[in-house]
């Protein structure tokens, strides 16, 4: 299981900054990575006399949300860059394990564009995207399972950050499943056919958690039959207060799958509250690297 080493936090003068550097300092509390990397970014369209915060400054901020002994035993490396190239970049560079990023609420966030995004869709780590108001917890969180690998990371990393909190952990799988239009074709029920595919989600699921460890957790899956994935995981961890919903990135080489899968990018945008997306480290190298030569302006 992979641990969290190189740690991120990317600020931008936005609603979500002090969460996000609350987060950030949670999870250095929890993980204790050998070190933190705090970016200021500007946006492009900012006017040239914009003030960047000083590099103290910065630090300052940073060292209010760390544990007094991990702040002296750890490297912090503070910095300021302009666009979403250097964020991409400083994570490539700095190899950087997980970024948090604060955000705006999802009604507040037109007209003002969305650069944790396309930072979350882009970067080649974990990102981790807190909204403005979140609370600095990560012992109750609900993962989203679909049976892939890149969803059984997601429950993997739920379970490593809900045991760390030092709190009652729990975690909290959904499986979240439909049942196809042709249904009535089979001379079944809408109640019938729901019932099957039900049968046949669960025993998939539980096969697929059959070796996951578990232990010490108080450890739940539900089952959901709903076309709109995003809603009833929203309306899961409203429901249940879960701290955060993690959910595994569906990320490849290939430019034409190399972005979030359709379902992470529709929960992350609308989540009323934090969001973890979960990567396979370096596996969008390609395609980020790539992407970041079509930045460059021929000379």
């Amino acid at each position: 299981m992979k641990s969290l080493r190189r740690l991120g936090v990317y600020l931008n003068d936005e609603p979500g900054d002090k969460e996000a550097l609350a987060f950030a300092g949670l999870l250095a509390k929890l993980e204790s990575p050998e070190s933190i990397h705090c970016l200021h970014v500007r946006g492009i369209e900012d006017p040239a006399e914009t003030p960047v915060p000083e590099p103290e400054k910065l630090r300052a901020l940073l060292l209010e949300v760390l544990p007094e002994e991990l702040a002296r035993s750890m490297e912090i490396h503070v910095s300021a860059a302009t666009g979403l190239q250097a964020m991409l970049c400083t994570a490539r560079d700095h190899d950087l394990d997980m970024i948090v990023v604060g955000r705006r609420l999802p009604h507040d966030q037109l007209g003002v564009g969305a650069a944790f995004y396309r930072l979350a869709r882009k970067t080649p780590c974990d990102v981790l995207v807190v909204p403005e108001g979140a609370h600095a917890h990560l012992s109750r969180l609900l993962a989203l399972v679909d049976g892939s690998e890149h969803s059984r990371m997601a429950v993997e990393t739920a379970l490593r950050l809900a045991r760390a909190s030092g709190e009652k952990p729990q975690v909290l799988v959904q499986s979240i499943y439909c049942v196809s239009y042709g249904y009535h074709y089979t001379g079944m029920t809408f109640e019938e056919a729901a019932q099957q595919r039900a049968l046949a989600q669960r025993e998939k699921i539980e096969q697929f958690l059959s070796d996951v460890d578990t232990s010490g957790v108080e450890f739940e899956v539900v089952y959901t039959c709903s076309r709109d994935t995003a809603a009833a995981a929203h309306d899961l961890a409203s429901a249940k207060n879960m701290d955060a919903i993690v959910v595994g990135s569906r990320g490849a080489t290939l430019p034409a799958i190399a972005l979030l899968g359709a379902t992470t990018e529709r929960v992350l945008v609308n989540a009323p509250m934090p969001v973890l997306v979960v990567k396979r480290k370096g596996e969008t190298f390609r395609f980020l690297d790539a992407l970041l030569e079509s930045f460059q302006v021929p000379g």
